[in-house]
């Protein structure tokens, strides 16, 4: 059965702490039939601990809001690497990867997400050498599995330093074990300025579309965010030997259904949790906005919220370039306090649609049938944007 049966206060995030911490093995992580990660209970193991639901935001009643007052003073940096090559290979400014590098360098542990090409899924390991984290390297739109990894946070954090990268509900699950068992201060957190998560069955689909269309079972790369059009576009790109594959805006089912956020995480529709910095040690983004709006390179924005934060920054100064900037500069600009309008109509359509044998064309065209003028429109102008720079 699905463990959260009752007393539901928020939906599930998918985040897994619940099943790392859970010592009695009671609780495994599953893909529902909508394509998201669920904790689901063996009830023989269970011995009704209520750990689990400790470290679970569904279950927090006092969930803490950064003011803008508070955010108004929280150091905010727009920041790329000095290597060129390194911000080439990164979705924003590779700032993520210099810190976990520095972070193996200061005696820690590294948790990161890596795409695992046997399987197609987005994939948190645990990094103890510096070139072990190139696979942390860009951006993975899809959720993920991340129970295996804290299962190894949990059990070693005693005795071992580790760093999480990882999305705001992650790192506010492994926030909130820490500093239940008084292990924080053994652990750095760092997150990031995030959109949400769509079903596993949008790139489940996409990705059998693009390696038949390749003519491929198997992926050598994939870039979800790739920089041949420059920072700035939303280009997924897929190889397989010399056999490449690029989106483009009309034909980029991946991210049209996740930007129209019908098919998100429940719990993404009105997560509190990218709006707050009270969980976290330092988190990152594209710094979008105005300020950087002729880049086409790629700059992070870095937000401190610690003191560690702070420290750790100051470590990576060397190997990039940094400005302090407002935060107004910045916020507008992500989805930082945002609640997602639901039809919930049309996300049953899509959701079905995609965990049927369909293919991925017709839960576009649902989609599409529901577009207003002015959305087809600005599609079009993406088009055109995208062959002629």
């Amino acid at each position: 059965m699905n463990i959260y049966s009752s007393e539901v206060l928020r939906p599930c995030t998918s985040c897994q702490m619940c099943g790392a911490v859970c010592n009695k093995n009671a609780i495994s992580i599953k893909l529902n039939k909508d394509g998201f990660y669920r904790p689901v209970l063996d009830d023989n193991k269970c011995v009704n601990c209520g750990l689990c639901k400790q470290v679970c935001y569904k279950f927090d009643k006092c969930l803490y809001n950064t003011s803008d007052e508070e955010l108004k003073e929280i150091p905010l940096y727009a920041a790329s690497a000095k290597d060129k090559f390194l911000v080439s290979q990164a979705t924003s400014g590779g700032i993520a990867d210099i810190m976990a590098k520095e972070l193996i360098k200061l005696g820690y542990k590294v948790i990161g997400v890596e795409y695992d090409f046997s399987t197609d899924k987005a994939i948190s390991r645990v990094a103890s050498l510096e070139n072990e984290t190139d696979s942390f390297r860009g951006s993975k739109y899809i959720q993920p599995y991340t129970f295996d990894a804290f299962k190894i946070l949990v059990s070693e954090c005693r005795d071992q330093k580790f760093a999480v990268f990882g999305l705001p509900c992650h790192i506010y699950a492994v926030n909130r074990y820490l500093s239940k068992f008084n292990l924080r201060n053994n652990c750095i957190l760092i997150d990031l300025y995030c959109h949400g998560c769509p079903s596993m069955n949008v790139w489940i689909k996409v990705k059998d579309k693009i390696k038949q269309k390749i003519g491929s079972t198997d992926f050598d790369s994939v870039n979800f965010r790739s920089k041949a059009k420059g920072w700035g576009q939303f280009i997924l790109e897929a190889k397989s030997g010399r056999r490449k594959y690029h989106s483009t805006p009309l034909k980029n089912e991946f991210y049209n259904l996740f930007f129209s956020n019908q098919v998100l995480n429940e719990s993404c529709e009105d997560c509190h949790l990218r709006s707050t910095l009270a969980y976290t040690d330092i988190r990152l983004g594209d710094f979008w906005g105005k300020a950087f709006k002729h880049n086409r390179k790629g700059v992070s924005g870095v937000s401190l919220a610690s003191n560690a934060g702070q420290d750790l920054f100051n470590k990576v100064l060397p190997y990039i370039i940094s400005k302090r900037m407002n935060h107004s500069d910045f916020i507008p600009y992500q989805s930082w306090g945002h609640r997602y309008k639901i039809n919930q109509n049309l996300r049953d359509s899509l959701l079905n649609s995609l965990s049927n044998d369909s293919k991925v064309e017709k839960t576009i065209l649902i989609l599409n049938k529901r577009l207003s003028t002015k959305q087809k429109a600005k599609r079009v102008l993406k088009t055109i944007y995208y062959y002629f720079i």
